[in-house]
């Protein structure tokens, strides 16, 4: 398992890092090796691309706050559960974020071995395969799901969202098509537009409707094809 902790505290940081290595090397032979990175910032946490499966965190600085980055990785489309670590600051009164959990400091050895047996079975339960996209600004993820379709004008790419919503990202969009590939939803229904098959309603002879009522073009001769896929994958 691959955990992110950040601390503005150094302190309090070493603790929790000795703590997790303790947890880890008493884990060895049942639920694996905990990978931990550290962070004494929001700037070197939010910079790194990698998406853990569960972040410990922190931050009591006077204007940001562990719970605003929080806000920023849920910003980026990251499920995993967060720990809010409980010092000056009680998380518990702020307004209630998915997927959260608190530990009060200091932190109890029970308390923790607690919180990771429940991220751990969380993990198990519902992990949900991610595509990871950049631009010049960040990096952010989405499910297979969450995408209706995307479409590229050289290294620009827009991805409309299931929720009306578009994000933007950078890319050629045969690259993304290749890192479309696992998703056997996805399909080319031309030059630039990749849809997502579960959202096709209806397929005519030079175009398919989707589930917002956008039509898209599509060549003569395909609509079989895309028939076939869209009744596989209707829902």
């Amino acid at each position: 398992m691959h955990i992110a902790l950040c601390d503005s505290n150094i302190a309090d940081r070493k603790q929790m890092e000795r703590l997790l290595m303790r947890e880890s090397d008493k884990r060895l032979t049942t639920t694996g090796v905990f990978y931990t990175d550290t962070f004494g910032s929001r700037e070197a946490l939010l910079n790194n691309p990698m998406v853990y499966d569960v972040y410990f965190l922190d931050v009591t600085e006077t204007s940001y706050t562990a719970y605003d980055l929080a806000k920023s990785i849920r910003d980026k489309g990251i499920p995993s559960p967060i720990v809010f670590c409980i010092s000056t600051l009680d998380y518990r009164t702020f307004a209630p974020l998915e997927n959260t959990l608190f530990l009060d400091k200091p932190i109890k050895v029970a308390a923790l071995s607690d919180t990771l047996d429940h991220v751990l079975a969380k993990k198990q339960e519902c992990h949900v395969p991610r595509i990871e996209f950049r631009n010049t600004t960040e990096t952010f993820y989405l499910t297979e799901e969450e995408i209706l379709y995307c479409e590229g004008n050289d290294r620009n790419l827009t991805l409309h969202l299931t929720n009306g919503t578009c994000k933007y990202a950078t890319s050629f969009i045969d690259n993304v098509w290749m890192d479309l590939a696992p998703y056997p939803s996805f399909f080319f229904a031309n030059k630039t537009t990749i849809v997502n098959a579960r959202y096709v309603t209806k397929v005519s002879n030079l175009h398919v409707t989707l589930s917002n009522q956008e039509t898209i073009r599509i060549p003569i001769g395909n609509k079989k094809d895309i028939q076939q896929l869209r009744d596989q994958f209707s829902q």
